[in-house]
């Protein structure tokens, strides 16, 4: 009568002990790492049937059948692998699985299987786990070896990568190109004037006959004479009284002017007049300008001011006569250009010299310099080719210096292509070695500056200033320096330039440098500016100027300093230079049924008939996660759950143990009833 009730009141406070045994252990396990909670599942058991169940008969329905229960079992408990929260540790060899997968631990014989990645390096410098000690495996099949005496010999760097911006605001510098001869142009000959005093006799052919008195000067052969702006070169001198001129006169004066060179000053000096030089109704017949000297019977002077054409203050004032004889050396502009060092044989009018070059803006340039005083023609001094070269430069001036050099400077400054080259056209009777030219640059603008590490063959270490210099709107120079006491640096960069939205474009010249080492070797290292017409490198944006060197390859020795997983569960050593060197892979498994795996305590699993046979795997492959270091894996328990659990399996305990009450007294009663 009471027995079935009473059986199934015990067996309901038994699933409700095992309920709140699995609860427990789960609370337990609240702090137990990568610990994975469990959860009861109940079955009803056989049940009594007191009448079977009838099938529908003529007018009468169907009949359910009538069973009582006698209780309920515990079904199943299973185990919960979904993921638990990762709670950082700080310790690199800390490690967790997100997703999938198993670590595996092995004692040499045989392989268990673990979520919880607390490592450890023993001391033959395996891999092991904390708790256990066992080795933890990797995709050699071997333990983990942790290489914590080695070393990372040094390595020259080739290879540098510059990023960071260009301050745009900054001020391009005032950058002079200037062309300049490698070698000065020279005059024959002093570039005197000697006064002669004697007539000349137009019916004499080219000899020129004195009246009774000697030359007061010394003439040589190549000098030249002006008489009344007829200019002659004397070819031969027969005695004090006669020359030959190349030639004839067409006119005549009882007082002839002789010039050495390219001429004179047609006036006399007058001592008295303190430094002013009077002319005597005649204007000079040459250009003289501020810078020059003159030379009276020895006595050396400089022209400060140019009044007009016929007066001019020198530095000091003359001591000798004005009759003596006078001697003038003129500025470099005014010799002809038959009286060049380089000349061989004298240009005759009509003579072409070719002019050849690129502009400050890079236009060419491609003219002809005719000489002669003819009409069509340029002229015939140095100072003729000079301004003819100005006037046809519309963005450079020609100017001869006090050494003779003819210089082109870029007008107005800036970075230019400028070039220039002379040369004499096919077919002159006239022949002049030029000389050549050469660039030099002057000025600067806003620097920024930053230090790159370069390290040798041997892994030292040395600092190299880069010093970025803004020459143009969109266009940088750079020049590269380093201590005197460590070698020398040059680079092979003529400029870096960019577009008007700030992204690099390109570079002129190969973008590096080359150290030169005290020892005497060298060394030569790529600059990285980052992409053309990108923005992952250098750029030139307004503001602060930040370039600096992000990456290189080179680097000194080193030594190991600790140890590091990767999310693809790479096991990697660094060292103290900032190298670093994979030393393994952690090998991981799955299992097609993980619930099935039996829980062998120390946090470890084994596989059973029911889980399967593992499955080896590597970290982000499949079905498997990734591993973070530095983390550790927590327990999956709810808490709330866990508690709700607790309340409904107390009062299952506490109405199971009522029915058993209530059994009792029913029965008691029953007993009574016999009495």
């Amino acid at each position: 009568m009471g027995s079935s009730s009473l059986i199934a009141g015990i067996s309901g406070l038994k699933t409700s002990q095992t309920a709140l045994n699995v609860i427990g252990d789960n609370l337990a396990n609240l702090n137990t790492s990568g610990f994975k909670s469990s959860r009861v599942s109940f079955a009803n058991e056989l049940t009594s049937t007191i009448k079977p169940a009838l099938a529908p008969t003529g007018g009468i329905g169907g009949i359910n059948p009538l069973q009582i229960g006698t209780g309920t079992r515990v079904s199943s408990v299973d185990r919960d692998f979904s993921q638990g929260n990762l709670t950082p540790t700080g310790r690199p060899l800390d490690l967790a699985l997100q997703g999938e997968g198993f670590f595996i631990l092995t004692d040499g014989f045989r392989d268990s299987f673990t979520r919880v990645g607390a490592f450890n390096v023993d001391k033959n410098n395996d891999l092991v786990d904390s708790g256990t000690g066992l080795k933890v495996k990797g995709v050699s099949g071997n333990a983990i070896n942790i290489p914590v005496d080695s070393t990372v010999a040094g390595k020259a760097t080739a290879t540098t990568e510059i990023k960071g911006n260009l301050n745009a605001e900054f001020t391009s510098g005032a950058i002079n190109h200037v062309i300049k001869t490698a070698s000065s142009y020279t005059v024959v000959g002093t570039g005197t004037t000697r006064t002669l005093t004697g007539s000349i006799d137009p019916t004499a052919s080219t000899s020129v006959t004195g009246v009774g008195t000697a030359f007061t000067t010394e003439l040589a052969v190549g000098d030249r004479i002006n008489v009344n702006g007829e200019i002659r070169k004397v070819t031969a001198i027969a005695n004090n009284t006669s020359l030959t001129v190349d030639t004839a006169f067409t006119d005549t004066a009882n007082d002839t002017t002789l010039t050495a060179g390219t001429g004179g000053l047609t006036g006399s000096i007058d001592p008295a007049a303190s430094t002013a030089v009077v002319g005597v109704g005649t204007l000079f017949t040459k250009e003289l300008a501020v810078g020059d000297k003159i030379t009276v019977s020895g006595e050396t002077r400089t022209i400060t001011a140019i009044t007009d054409d016929t007066n001019l203050t020198v530095s000091a004032a003359f001591s000798n006569n004005a009759n003596d004889t006078s001697v003038m050396t003129d500025s470099m502009a005014v010799a002809d250009l038959n009286d060049l060092t380089g000349n061989t044989t004298d240009y005759v009018a009509g003579d072409k010299i070719s002019i050849v070059g690129t502009e400050h803006t890079g236009s060419t340039v491609t003219k002809t310099f005719t000489y002669g005083t003819g009409t069509g023609q340029n002229g015939t001094t140095l100072g003729a080719l000079r301004d003819f070269i100005t006037s046809n430069y519309g963005t450079a001036k020609a100017s001869i210096d006090t050494n003779g050099d003819l210089l082109l400077t870029a007008d107005p400054a800036g970075a230019s292509d400028l070039t220039l080259t002379i040369s004499d056209a096919t077919g002159n009777t006239g022949v002049t070695t030029h000389p050549n030219y050469v660039i030099n640059t002057t000025g600067s603008g806003d620097v920024f500056s930053t230090t790159i590490p370069i390290f040798d063959t041997r892994g030292s270490s040395f600092l190299v200033a880069l010093h970025f210099e803004k020459t143009a709107s969109n266009t940088w120079d750079l020049t590269p320096t380093m201590a005197a006491k460590d070698g020398t640096v040059t680079d092979s960069l003529t400029s870096i330039t960019f577009n008007n939205n700030g992204s690099f474009t390109a570079t002129t010249g190969t973008p590096a440098i080359t150290v030169t080492f005290k020892d005497g070797s060298t060394q030569t290292v790529s600059l990285d500016f980052g992409t053309a017409n990108a923005f992952s490198g250098l750029t030139q944006f307004g503001g602060t100027s930040s370039a600096a060197a992000t990456d290189q390859d080179g680097h000194g020795e080193g030594f190991f300093s600790s140890t590091t997983v990767n999310s693809d569960g790479k096991v990697v050593a660094l060292f103290t230079n900032g190298q670093t060197k994979d030393i393994g892979q952690l090998q991981l498994a799955t299992f097609s049924n993980p619930a099935g795996l039996s829980n062998e305590g120390n946090n470890t699993f084994l596989p059973t008939l029911s889980s399967g046979a593992a499955v080896l795997k590597t970290a982000l492959s499949g079905r498997v996660g990734a591993i973070v270091s530095g983390v550790l894996e927590s327990s999956n328990v709810d808490i709330a759950e866990e508690f709700t659990k607790l309340i409904v399996a107390q009062r299952a305990f506490q109405s199971n143990a009522r029915t058993i009450t209530t059994t009792d007294e029913v029965l008691q009663e029953l007993v009574n009833i016999v009495r």
